[in-house]
């Protein structure tokens, strides 16, 4: 069932502010795309190009005794 009164000329220019809203995010949002893929292109091929020496991990320390022993090697709390 439709709507009795339909004017689409009418309801086009009435909704004509929002129709631009949605037109406008959708480029912004096309912009960032586009920048965030040329970015990594940019950043992606910066080098000398060896691969060879590959990426430097940084690890964390780790505890050198076993989880529930207490020896000792386990260091005193102090105040």
């Amino acid at each position: 069932m439709s709507a009795p009164d339909t004017n689409i000329e009418k309801q086009e220019k009435h909704h004509r502010p929002s129709l631009w809203g949605v037109r406008g995010a959708m480029a912004i949002g096309v912009l960032i795309l586009i920048g965030v893929v040329g970015y990594t292109f940019v950043v992606g091929s910066v080098g000398d190009g060896d691969s060879s020496d590959g990426p430097t991990v940084t690890t964390a320390p780790t505890d050198t005794y076993s989880p529930g022993t207490n020896s000792s090697d386990t260091p005193v709390a102090s105040d």
